[in-house]
């Protein structure tokens, strides 16, 4: 990722947070037929609801679980043991050099990542099964009429062998929000504007981010 150190993160309950806000992810593994890759839903696992909440995530550390559609598991050669990568994108969107009111300028581009680096467990068939019921739970709830794996308990389960559930136990990552804190206040003031309001590239939950960003960094001129 990108080094500079205006863009990093170093604080991992903002990362947890961005796992929770954003959870669709790349999962790359480093085979031996070379690298792997797949398009996949993840959710943070969350400490037992009769826990403390923050002192029981610094406990068991930062761990997050998905699914793959079979036989991906097998691509991946996922063997509880090679390093994986899993990338987490949160917003992202092109800043025109026609927004910040000065030249020379050039385009870029905003954004929000997360790379996180462990071994992946594959879990049984049982386990899967409650990573698959709480994915569509997490995205299902907010519907005006859900749908939730008990309302087609026949069918999910008869289609469920087809997917595998897994774990990843994070033990490195890296965070970036590269959101034009290389800019004057004032700047990145009317970058967000812009983003609310662009005809072609407005982005509402990019703005949003630079302007918690904003409100963060109070030194920030």
């Amino acid at each position: 990722m990108i080094h500079t150190s205006d863009y990093e993160l170093h604080d991992e309950s903002r990362v947890r947070d961005i796992v929770r806000a954003h959870g669709w992810a790349t999962l790359v593994t480093h085979t031996d037929d070379g690298l792997v890759a797949s398009h996949v839903p993840v959710l943070l696992e969350e400490p037992a609801g009769d826990d403390d909440a923050e002192g029981a995530e610094e406990d068991r550390g930062l761990v997050v679980v998905s699914h793959l559609g079979r036989p991906d598991e097998v691509a991946h050669q996922l063997d509880g043991a090679r390093e994986s990568l899993l990338i987490v994108e949160g917003p992202y969107g092109y800043v025109s050099p026609g927004w910040y009111g000065y030249r020379p300028a050039v385009p870029t581009w905003n954004y929000v990542a997360v790379h996180l680096y462990g071994t992946v467990e594959l879990l049984d068939a049982e386990e899967s099964y409650r990573v698959l019921g709480a994915t569509v739970e997490r995205y299902e709830s907010v519907m005006p009429d859900p749908v939730l794996m008990p309302d087609v308990e026949g069918y999910a389960q008869r289609i469920a062998p087809g997917a595998v559930g897994l774990r990843m136990r994070v033990r490195r990552w890296q965070g970036k929000t590269k959101l034009s804190q290389d800019k004057p206040r004032a700047v990145a003031e009317r970058v967000v504007a812009a983003l609310e309001t662009d005809p072609h590239y407005a982005d509402p939950a990019l703005a949003a981010e630079m302007r918690a960003e904003l409100a963060r960094r109070e030194d920030w001129v």
